[in-house]
């Protein structure tokens, strides 16, 4: 193998290929022939110069960025929102479905209907009244409101009797509001208490004996207006228009002052009978009196 030279290609090679060292110096660099290449040092003025410059730079780069996105902040918010919210509402709504289709059925399981319901509800009212009487017999204040309970009770429990068994209970609520109010009235005598006690028997289908305490009580309280109008409904109800309509003018002259609504209330029938022609609308307007009256609360 032949001895290679000082010169040859393979030596001049591994020069090409060697990298050069550099060594730093204080204020300068030493190349690889050991020259010194000198470098200027920069005042540490310039260089916090240099610094704040391209600090502002950043600076005024993420203020045109934050003023950009401000600017498109209400769209932005209207296309998020909505879109975010969209699947929501729905879901909800599902959920609320949901929701109702599960309280139906409980409402159809569990939730007593009619007068089942009228019951339940009245008997929260009455029970705690029923039980203060207990300890005091003679309070007028428990007495009349449960007479006036009880009258409201069946009332309302009317509206769901359809059969014989319901009806049967109307009128057992009607007779327990009688029997407290004729507590009341031997404690205490009151013309409004007799017109609501002669109501409850006209309710429960007694018509005669209704007509009858109301004219007795017109007879003793002639100046007491509910009473008269309330026995012209009775005999605008039943056909006799003469008697309710005389029975209507009395009540007009003993509420002249509106005080008890008797007198509005018999104006407003007098003009409904007066535009009657027939005995089928007499009849028609019995019914009307008898809404009327319930809606008046006399």
């Amino acid at each position: 193998m032949a001895d290679k030279g000082p010169g040859s290609s393979g030596r001049t090679a591994k020069k090409r290929l060697a990298r050069a060292k550099i060594k730093p110096t204080d204020n300068g660099i030493k190349s690889s022939k050991g020259r010194k290449v000198v470098v200027e040092e920069k005042s540490k003025t310039e260089l916090k110069r240099e610094r704040n410059k391209k600090l502002t730079g950043i600076a005024v780069g993420i203020f045109a960025v934050i003023m950009a996105l401000s600017m498109m902040l209400p769209s932005l918010t209207y296309i998020f929102g909505n879109n975010a919210a969209e699947p929501q509402e729905e879901a909800t709504q599902a959920v609320d479905a949901e929701e109702a289709s599960s309280d139906d059925a409980a409402t159809d399981e569990d939730v007593p209907t009619g007068i089942a319901a009228v019951d339940a509800n009245y008997a929260t009212v009455v029970d705690p009244l029923e039980a203060k009487l207990k300890d005091n017999p003679q309070d007028l204040a428990t007495l009349l409101n449960l007479g006036n309970d009880y009258m409201s009770w069946a009332s309302t429990a009317g509206a769901y009797a359809t059969d014989d068994e319901g009806v049967a209970h109307v009128n057992d609520l009607f007779g327990k509001a009688i029997g407290y109010f004729d507590q009341y009235l031997q404690l205490n005598d009151s013309p409004a208490v007799k017109v609501n006690r002669a109501l409850c028997v006209y309710y429960s289908g007694s018509t005669d004996q209704a007509i009858a305490d109301l004219e007795a009580l017109t007879t003793e309280e002639s100046g007491y207006g509910p009473a008269w109008a309330n026995l012209g409904m009775l005999y605008e109800n039943e056909g006799s228009t003469d008697e309710a309509r005389a029975a209507y003018q009395k009540a007009v002259e003993a509420d002249p002052d509106d005080e008890y609504g008797a007198k509005s209330y018999a104006n407003r029938r007098l003009a409904s009978m007066s535009a009657s022609s027939s005995s089928t609308d007499s009849s028609t307007g019995g019914a009307a009196a008898l809404e009327d009256a319930l809606g008046a609360g006399l």
